[in-house]
């Protein structure tokens, strides 16, 4: 029994870590995402984040466009209760499995350097810091 569960873990371990080689971020990141949750660093790097569930009726969209647009959004709500970045409009570029997003409010022309966590048709989760990470859904 305890060799079936073994192969059945390394199995899933193998197959999304496939899962994950055949992702071109560059196509597969344009479209608009809904923030659903995210965990945002409290206390410091060593004390974790808190956790966030962002309600039905509120939200919060990120879209990138394939000219390399992106742009935040609101809906019953503004980005002092709920939100990723909190500026607006402005660009991006993919690089490896980084995203670089540039908006108006921010003070680098440099922009921000995000982490892409995991990328499926269906599901982003970005990481903008080095702790905690928000998840978006397709839509």
């Amino acid at each position: 029994m305890l060799r079936k569960i073994q192969f059945f873990i390394w199995a899933t371990l193998l197959i999304a870590c496939q899962d994950k080689k055949n992702i071109n971020p560059a196509a597969d990141i344009t479209g608009k995402w809904r923030l659903i949750s995210y965990c945002y660093p409290s206390g410091g790097l060593s004390s974790g984040c808190q956790p966030v569930i962002v309600p039905d009726s509120k939200g919060v969209y990120i879209e990138f466009s394939s000219k390399g647009a992106f742009n935040e959004t609101y809906k019953n709500t503004i980005p002092a209760d709920y939100a990723f970045m909190g500026c607006g409009s402005g660009s991006y570029e993919i690089s490896d499995k980084n995203i670089r997003i540039r908006a108006m409010c921010m003070s680098s022309t440099e922009g921000k350097l995000v982490e892409i966590s995991s990328l499926s048709n269906k599901k982003l989760i970005l990481k903008p810091y080095t702790v905690g990470e928000y998840v978006f859904v397709k839509e």
